[in-house]
């Protein structure tokens, strides 16, 4: 494997921790837009994915680790949002405000069928994933050609 390909499968695991976090290696790797974006989703992706369909056990830990009291104060914030918004406004604000790991928590602990939170969380993924990688790339061209 060359260096590039580690570049990509270390953006895709820092991916998998949260897009916000991911966003700013990828344009310190000065990779493309398009790259950054990518593997951040993916990573994201992945670790929603993993989150979701091993929802039993992970709602037994959280309820276990943060205690009912908690998980109450959590829920309320997100009911709050889910009533305002619904599932689809969830889904696509959620990854880029609170982060796509907690939005699949929460998810999994007030909804009963996780499941269909799940094609609007993916694509409020790639949106805010694109989105803030060409918001950074952008902004870090323009200070760069500034100077």
């Amino acid at each position: 494997m060359g260096i590039e390909e580690w570049k990509e499968l270390g953006l895709f695991l820092l991916g998998m921790t949260g897009i916000v976090k991911a966003v700013p290696v990828g344009v310190a790797m000065k990779l493309t837009i398009f790259e950054t974006g990518l593997y951040i989703s993916l990573g994201s992706v992945a670790s929603v994915l993993i989150l979701i369909f091993s929802g039993g056990p992970v709602k037994r830990w959280m309820m276990k680790h943060w205690g009912k009291d908690g998980l109450e104060k959590q829920k309320g914030k997100f009911s709050h949002i889910l009533e305002r918004y619904g599932l689809i406004g969830v889904g696509l604000i959620a990854p880029g405000t609170i982060g796509p790991i907690p939005a699949a928590i929460i998810g999994l602990i007030i909804l009963k069928d996780t499941k269909k939170l799940l094609p609007y969380l993916i694509a409020g993924i790639f949106a805010w994933s694109f989105l803030l990688s060409w918001l950074a790339v952008s902004g870090f061209n323009l200070i760069n050609d500034m100077f």
